[in-house]
C-alpha cells in the first residue's frame, strides 16, 4: 500500500511538473506582431583604438583587492600550519 502511495505521489509530481513547463506557451495560430525597432537617441560611437574609458583614473581595481585580499586569507591559513 505505502508504495502504490509513492507512486502516485511521484505521477502527480511529475504531472504538475510537465503542466508548469509547458504553461508559457500557447499556440493560438494567430501570427506574431514584427518588433518594431527603436530609434537611438543621441549619436553612437565606437572608438578607434577598442579601448573604453571610464573616466577612472586610479590603478587599482576590483581585481586588485580581490588578489590583495586571497593572498591576505592564504597568509593566514600558512601561518596556522
Amino acid at each position: 500500500m505505502r508504495t502504490f502511495r509513492y507512486l502516485f505521489a511521484a505521477f502527480l509530481l511529475a504531472t504538475v511538473l510537465a503542466f508548469s513547463a509547458s504553461a508559457g506557451d500557447i499556440h493560438t495560430g494567430a501570427p506574431q506582431p514584427e518588433p518594431t525597432p527603436t530609434p537611438a537617441q543621441g549619436e553612437i560611437s565606437t572608438p578607434v583604438n577598442g579601448t573604453i574609458h571610464t573616466g577612472d583614473t586610479d590603478e587599482a581595481t576590483a581585481g586588485d583587492a580581490v588578489v590583495a585580499g586571497a593572498l591576505s586569507v592564504l597568509q593566514g591559513v600558512l601561518s596556522l600550519l
